[in-house]
């Protein structure tokens, strides 16, 4: 019986939460150690800085206690696939996992790579975000995203290929002005 066992370390889990944690403690820091006790700085300018910090502090703190949850909670991110079985560990459950189900329930594996125009300052460009779903041959689909699996799916998803599983990459355009919003076929791994 082959296996194939694709896991994640906690660090890795944690990194992008801790990433921006980094990223929020810059404008706090900024602000007491140089925009507060600077004379030449008018006080509406220090207001303004200020909130900046909060808001900025604010976001530390909430990614700080995303990752210190990740840190702290016993168990790990694993993939396991056998002949027979996919179980699906994580140390956080979501909504779709935990999961142990056999690869005869498993109809077929797909990854959607959806394209959206969204808007910030500089004006409008594409974001482009991948989607895992999971087919049941029952007719139930669940999905997956990289931050809830704890892993990438797309790993997962090419040892179930490798255990027989059609897993296929299709892509959906959903940009400003698209005339065809549906999905196309690109290939199959």
């Amino acid at each position: 019986m082959e296996l194939t066992v694709i896991q994640s370390s906690k660090l890795r889990v944690a990194s992008l939460h801790i990433l921006w944690f980094s990223f929020g403690l810059i404008w706090p820091l900024l602000y007491i150690f140089t925009i507060y006790p600077a004379d030449h700085i008018g006080s509406f300018f220090k207001a303004i800085f200020a909130l900046c910090a909060v808001a900025s502090g604010a976001i530390a703190l909430s990614e700080g206690r995303k990752a210190w949850r990740v840190l702290n909670t016993p168990g790990d991110w694993r993939a396991t696939v056998t002949s027979r079985r996919l179980v699906w560990n994580v140390a956080i459950p979501s909504q779709n996992l935990p999961m142990d189900l056999a690869l005869v329930d498993v109809a077929k594996a797909i990854r959607l790579e959806i394209s959206r125009t969204n808007k910030d300052s500089d004006g409008e460009y594409t974001k482009i975000e991948d989607c895992f779903e999971l087919y049941f041959v029952d007719g139930r689909v669940q999905t997956f995203d990289r931050e809830t699996a704890g892993l990438n799916p797309h790993r997962v998803f090419l040892a179930l290929a490798e255990h027989g599983i059609p897993y296929e990459f299709w892509t959906q355009d959903h940009t400003k002005n698209s005339v065809d919003t549906s999905r196309i076929f690109q290939r199959s791994y």
